[in-house]
Formats: structure tokens, C-alpha cells, sequence
């Protein structure tokens, strides 16, 4: 059995590679419920109940925020944020976006993957090559100017096994100076601008995490082969405004 990665040499990695895997390192009793409600939320939603405005469900991204949860079986926005107290999980946030820090839950959601056979036949589709930093950025139509990055972390959570039966996220492991032009994302052009290395799809169980900058490039991993939908939580960290 190999020894336990420190929180220190978790940090150290994710300064290097901008994103780090965070394994069994989430307490499971908060993630069942979590993945309780997701599972009424998204059922709900499938069988045609109407969805509150304030849920903003999106169906191209198949996702809610994550106070959408709150009618579904969670009790407290506490227990929608309980996943953060894990131990050493702050201070990788005050390394990232400053002192004090807070999870701004209008900027946080709940997602659900599809296999592909599974998937709808219209009006959704799994999320491309971006950025989380874009998040408020308006991109001229053609490359120019330097658009700052928004001062942001994110966590994410998947509520079951994922990245191999079912869709995982895939990274570029190299952190960005800026923002890139959305007519620089597409898959074959970022293969031929980062090394073969610099890609990485990892696969998750449950109770594993992954903390990521601002700059990191990232889309849903999914392969013909995958036979299982996914669902998951992503919490948006910020710098506590004074």
C-alpha cells in the first residue's frame, strides 16, 4: 500500500499541472445525499415536470444549479456546501483565488452525462473544449486583445464511478497565461499545439474530487464504449468580495 498524498504535495501539484485528482477524499455519507436529490431532480425533469425558472435548467448542458437540490430532499444550503469542509480543501482554494474565499452557489451546479446511446435526440450535447476564467467574458468575433481570466477555482464532484463506463472530464494538463478565442478550442488544433502527454481523461469512484484553475483547459470525456450516465456537482470558488 503506498503511502497517503500529503495536502502539501497536493498543492504543489496543482500549482504545476493546474488541476489535481483528489482520491477518497470525500466524505460519502454528504455525497449520497447529494446524489439522492440529483437523482430526483433529473427524474423529474425526464418524466416532463415543469422546472422552476429559478432552477435554471439548462437542457443543452443538462444541468440545474445546485440550489435546484434544495426541493429535491437536501435540507440546507450547508448541506449542499458540506462537501467543502474536507480537510486541506481551503486552504488549495486560498492558494488559488486569495483570502478570504467563499462558494458562490449562483455560479455552482448539478449535471448529468449521458452515455451516448442514452443521450437525447435533441438540444443537448456534452460540453466542448473551454475555460472556467470565461465565466462573464465577451469574445470579439476574431482573436484580439487579451480578455483577463475571472479570479475563480473549481471543484468538482462526480456522484458515481465515471470516466470509464461513464463520461468523465478530460483536461489539458498545462496551464494558460489568458484566456484562448473561442476559434482557437477546436480538438484538432489543440492537439497539435500541446503535446500528446499534456491530455488527461482520469477515471473516478466515488468519494474522488478534482480542484482546477481558472485557465485549465477541459470538456466531458465520453467514448462510444460507455454504457452508464453520470451525475455531478461543481462548486464555483471565488474571493470573498469586501
Amino acid at each position: 500500500m503506498g503511502m497517503k498524498t500529503t495536502n502539501e504535495e497536493l498543492r504543489a501539484r496543482l500549482e504545476e499541472d493546474g488541476v489535481v485528482l483528489l482520491r477518497s477524499f470525500f466524505p460519502r455519507e454528504p455525497l449520497t445525499r447529494l446524489r439522492e436529490a440529483a437523482n430526483r431532480c433529473f427524474e423529474a425533469i425526464k418524466a416532463g415536470t415543469p422546472v422552476p425558472v429559478h432552477h435554471r435548467f439548462s437542457p443543452q448542458a443538462h444541468s440545474v444549479l445546485l440550489t435546484a437540490l434544495l426541493d429535491f430532499g437536501v435540507e440546507s444550503e450547508a448541506a449542499l456546501l458540506a462537501p467543502l469542509s474536507s480537510d486541506g480543501l481551503g486552504d488549495m482554494f486560498s492558494g488559488l483565488v486569495g483570502d478570504p474565499w467563499r462558494c458562490r452557489l449562483e455560479h455552482s451546479w448539478a449535471r448529468k452525462k449521458f452515455a451516448p446511446w442514452n443521450a437525447p435526440r435533441s438540444g443537448y450535447h456534452i460540453q466542448d473544449w473551454h475555460q472556467d476564467g470565461a465565466l462573464g467574458a465577451r469574445f470579439p468575433l476574431e482573436p484580439g486583445p487579451v480578455i483577463p481570466l475571472a479570479n475563480l477555482a473549481t471543484c468538482w464532484i462526480p456522484l458515481n464511478a465515471c470516466g470509464r463506463d461513464s463520461p468523465g472530464l478530460e483536461f489539458i494538463r498545462k496551464p494558460q497565461p489568458a484566456l484562448l478565442h473561442f476559434t482557437e478550442l477546436q480538438d484538432g488544433s489543440l492537439r497539435q499545439r500541446f503535446s500528446a502527454e499534456a491530455f488527461w481523461a482520469p477515471t473516478m469512484e466515488f468519494g474522488d474530487g478534482l480542484v482546477f484553475r481558472n485557465d485549465i483547459l477541459h470538456r466531458t470525456y465520453v467514448n462510444g464504449e460507455m454504457r452508464s450516465d453520470r451525475l455531478s456537482v461543481e462548486y464555483r470558488i471565488f474571493l470573498e468580495e469586501p
